[in-house]
């Protein structure tokens, strides 16, 4: 049984705290990520070194890959929104894995 939307994106959001405050290279504790608060400036200030491997982790956990597009800010305006864009893409993967078989 596949999850509802609202629950697949708070499973993301739990994951992408996760893997914030224990797989990149900050001081963050998870209890202390807002997933409303921006991730870049005026927020949790993740610098472009880090947002990179922030990237590149997600890429190999979700199976989905970030086109030129889709490297805006305001798809890395806060854990929510990103959140929703990675769910976005899953999907989008999953249709087209569909339409090839």
């Amino acid at each position: 049984m596949q999850s509802t939307a609202p629950d697949a994106v708070q499973s993301i959001i739990a994951e992408l705290k996760r893997m914030i405050a224990h797989d990149l290279d900050v001081r963050i504790e998870e209890k202390d990520i807002d997933p409303t608060v921006p991730l870049l400036e005026g927020g949790l200030m993740l610098d472009s070194m880090v947002l990179f491997e922030f990237i590149t982790r997600i890429e190999e956990r979700f199976g989905a890959t970030f086109s030129t597009q889709n490297l805006s800010s305001e798809v890395f305006a806060n854990l929510t929104v990103l959140s929703q864009h990675i769910h976005a893409m899953m999907q989008d993967t999953e249709v087209r894995n569909g339409a090839m078989q």
